[in-house]
């Protein structure tokens, strides 16, 4: 009906009646509403003033340091585009660590024929914590070279894995020494046929079998050291003996749904670079993205497009360029551009590798979001192809809350576990997709897994607010204590493990009690969420129990106002006590969390209760406007009633039609018409003296005394050059000195019913043509 109204009434004024001031205030609403849906919601509220007081919070989580050790084919197969791609997949690699204090070793290898090592340790041990070290390992990864048959071109991965072994074989594993893996790029199978150090002849194959048995006593001590092998071949390589290297190593991964090391065999050389890249993040628990390629003429510029999550806190963007002189340039999600080296924002960043072939960018709290590099060649630089990819992780802190803290035997349980990183909370349930939260718990002898879930049933508050729920029976046994031990892993993520060790109570405690918030999902700036705890009293005697705020996620400030924090509890029965947290006004953006704690205010050592919270801080968006649900064509409807209403807005504002008419002591001596076009202002002039009859003209450039005249359909203003305005209708008159007056009459109207039948009206050009002349 509000179409046909609209419709109707537009259609109307087509017809030469005017548009109706409903379909008028109807369209203005409608344009008042498209710039209201397009202002930000900020400027719409005033932020409450900041009532927070500061809270505690633990030191941020840092990402675990690796170290890592990357072995390099040269044996003589390799050709020297294959030795090309494989510096560039090491430095992809030895670069893109992101963790300051890992270290990286590069070693080539061949064999010895009889003189020579067949190792070559081009980048010994470098702790990668400043841009000098980066550039250091991207400096000597260029010494890699292929050997020739006089620098024994075999293939000795016995002596490889005894010089990766030498670096990392000390400390057991799951100690809490770094993680350690070997990466093993090779084009060829097993072959020390030429060397004398496994014999005095290779009869029988005696110097092949002999580095075999080699290889089984150093895999056995990489198992021992916690040292994970991920071999990747390309060309003629024997996979059996890539899987045996997987198989032999330690089988420990960075969590439960991580794959164990496993060979790769690649196409060829050109592959090696993706293919390194994904077991890299598979060891390391490190996020990428695919890598991305593009071709690079001379003198262009191209751009590639990485994303940064949420979850990550450290990260690294190498750029393989493959010539020096392609500069890069690094731009975060605002289209700002980074530095190479200090800092912008909270973020951090240092480069390396920039007079080389690769380059990399190291971030330090990135800006999560779509990142862009720009490469750009310069002139009579050979066409070349160029990629991109990102490599980061989370430095992340698990919460584990236990409710009630001192549960009975016999006793259902309330598990919490949620995750943070050191910039920001995480509850987005896409970043979280991938990891594993688990949570056992361990009385007397008994450890059970306690079944771990964000998807609103089951106890579960909220269906994907981050908060991961989970009940448990405390088993009815001696056991004093029963201990929960939870823990955050997967791909991304350095992964965290929290233990509650909970004290079983003996009968019923003297003091129960629980913690209700509001289920808000957004709240404003300066604003609170309101709650309520609920004690139930044995004493006998009355007792004070206290609020408290704990364990802050990052930029989270919030508060419980004073005379909210302390209760008196009766000496028996139940009372309830309301509250609220309130969030300051620079309470960060978006995800905020904390935990509501409530303790025994004689022995705050005795939690009673815990709410771990977690709350948008932001504005509402404003109400969608109306017209907005109308759809496609509901939008074209009013589109094209907007469009009709400005058309005849602008029909009642044309002068065409209009005359002006001077009148001396009641006589006519003179008139003058608008011109007939599309104007919307009519300018005149009166000329007299000198014996010279009074006369309406046109202005000429240089009059100052110019007569202005405009229409509001059938209302007319009037400007004289003296300041004067009149509002007049047609056929009035106002004066315009010694005796002369000015008429404003509407022509045009008489003739518009004969203008639709397609008729002209002399009326309206008769006046017109005499303006036109006087032009």
């Amino acid at each position: 009906m509000l179409f046909l109204f609209i419709i109707r009434r537009v259609r109307t004024r087509a017809h030469g009646q005017s548009v109706s001031r409903s379909v008028r205030a109807l369209a203005l609403w409608a344009i008042f509403a498209t710039f209201v849906a397009g202002t930000p919601a900020e400027a719409q509220f005033p932020k409450a003033a900041d009532r927070h007081f500061s809270v505690r919070q633990q030191e941020p989580p840092q990402v675990q340091p690796a170290r890592l050790v990357i072995l390099v084919d040269e044996s003589g197969s390799i050709g020297p585009g294959d030795l090309e791609r494989e510096r560039e997949a090491a430095a992809t690699i030895a670069l893109g660590e992101f963790a300051p204090g890992s270290s990286v070793a590069v070693v080539g290898f061949a064999s010895d024929n009889g003189n020579q090592s067949p190792v070559d340790v081009v980048c010994p041990p470098v702790t990668v914590k400043t841009a000098q070290d980066q550039q250091s390992l991207a400096d000597c990864i260029r010494k890699l070279r292929k050997r020739e048959k006089a620098e024994g071109d075999g293939t000795d991965h016995y002596a490889a894995m005894q010089q990766a072994m030498a670096y990392l074989g000390d400390g057991p594993p799951g100690s809490a020494t770094k993680p350690k893996m070997i990466f093993l790029l090779t084009d060829g199978k097993l072959d020390v046929s030429e060397s004398p150090r496994y014999g005095p002849d290779n009869a029988g194959d005696q110097r092949n079998q002999a580095a075999s048995r080699g290889l089984d006593d150093t895999l056995r001590g990489a198992v021992e050291a916690g040292v994970q092998v991920w071999p990747l071949g390309f060309g003629d390589v024997d996979r059996g003996q890539l899987d045996r290297f997987a198989a032999g190593g330690f089988q420990g991964t960075c969590g439960p749904t991580v794959p164990r090391p496993s060979a790769t065999v690649a196409a060829d050389a050109a592959a090696v670079s993706g293919f390194l890249l994904k077991a890299f993040g598979t060891a390391r628990c490190a996020g990428s993205g695919d890598i991305q390629r593009r071709r690079l003429g001379a003198g262009e510029e191209e751009a590639v497009a990485l994303n940064v999550p949420e979850i990550a806190t450290d990260g690294s963007i190498v750029v393989v360029k493959q010539d020096a002189r392609v500069s890069v340039r690094f731009f975060d999600p605002h289209g700002r551009e980074v530095p190479k080296t200090g800092q912008l924002g909270n973020s951090a960043f240092q480069g390396s590798g920039a007079n080389g072939p690769v380059e990399s960018l190291r971030i330090s709290n990135p800006e999560p979001g779509n990142w862009t590099v720009k490469l750009t060649s310069l002139p009579g630089v050979p066409d070349i192809e160029v990629s991109a990819v990102v490599l980061w992780q989370g430095a992340v802190r698990a919460s584990l809350t236990v409710d009630p803290p001192a549960p009975q035997r016999g006793q259902r349980v309330k598990v919490l576990l949620t995750l943070q990183t050191r910039n920001r909370p995480i509850r987005d349930p896409a970043q979280l997709a991938g990891l594993t939260f688990s949570v056992t718990m361990t009385s007397g002898t008994a450890t059970s897994e306690v079944p771990m879930a964000d998807g609103g049933t089951n106890g579960d508050d909220r269906a994907g607010d981050g908060v991961y729920t989970g009940s448990a029976v405390v088993p009815d046994t001696a056991a004093k204590t029963a201990r929960f031990v939870g823990s955050v892993q997967g791909i991304g993520v350095s992964g965290d493990t929290r233990t509650v060790l909970t004290t079983l109570s003996d009968g019923r405690p003297g003091l129960a009690a629980q913690i209700a918030l509001d289920q808000a999902t957004l709240v404003e700036p300066g604003r609170s969420v309101s709650g309520t705890v609920t004690v139930d009293s044995l004493l006998g005697v009355r007792a004070k129990v206290r609020l408290q705020i704990t364990d802050p996620a990052p930029g989270t400030k919030a508060s419980i106002p004073g005379d909210r924090t302390v209760f008196e509890v009766p000496a028996t029965g139940r009372a309830d006590f309301p509250f609220d947290v309130v969030f300051a006004a620079d309470s960060a953006n978006g995800t905020n969390g904390l935990t509501v704690s409530l303790v025994d205010d004689a022995n705050p050592a005795t939690t009673l209760a815990n709410y771990p919270l977690s709350i948008q801080i932001g504005y509402p968006r404003p109400p969608t406007p109306w017209w907005l649900y109308l759809g496609v064509p509901g939008a074209l409807i009013v589109l094209a009633a907007l469009g009709l209403w400005a058309r005849a807005r602008y029909r009642r504002r044309r002068v065409s039609g209009l005359a002006v008419f001077l009148f001396q002591r009641g006589r006519q001596i003179s008139d003058i018409a608008a011109p007939a076009g599309g104007e919307t202002r009519f300018p005149f002039v009166l000329r007299s003296g000198h014996g010279v009859a009074p006369q309406l003209a046109p202005p000429a450039p240089d009059d100052e005394e110019v007569y202005r005249l405009t229409r509001d359909g059938r209302r007319f203003t009037l400007l004289t050059p003296y300041g004067e305005r009149y509002l007049l209708h047609d056929g009035e008159r106002c004066e315009a000195g010694e005796g002369l007056e000015l008429e404003i009459r509407d022509e045009g109207a008489m003739t518009l019913a004969a203008e639709h039948e397609g008729e002209q009206g002399e009326s309206e050009f008769g006046a017109a043509a005499r303006y036109t002349d006087l032009l």
